[in-house]
């Protein structure tokens, strides 16, 4: 990763592992669906690596993906705390 990863960024991939899709997860995040996914695409190029597996079935969270999500739940309960 060249450098720190956007807060924005981290959220929507916190949405999608917990919404299972990037439609579900841009409902939850009030953001458009193709906004979502651009975070998406910003956090693979970044990290060199996929995130997501793509099929006409729907996502697969990556290792990748899924080894952020504990790291993910724990900043999101203390961003909600602060306020």
């Amino acid at each position: 990763m060249s450098g720190p990863a956007d807060w924005d960024l981290l959220q929507s991939l916190h949405a999608v592992l917990e919404a299972g899709s990037f439609s579900a997860a841009a409902r939850l995040r009030r953001l458009t669906q193709p906004t979502l996914g651009r975070h998406i695409d910003q956090l693979e190029r970044q990290l060199g690596a996929p995130l997501f597996l793509r099929s006409p079935r729907g996502l697969k969270p990556t290792d990748l993906a899924l080894a952020f999500r504990p790291h993910l739940a724990d900043m999101a309960a203390a961003a909600q705390a602060a306020g």
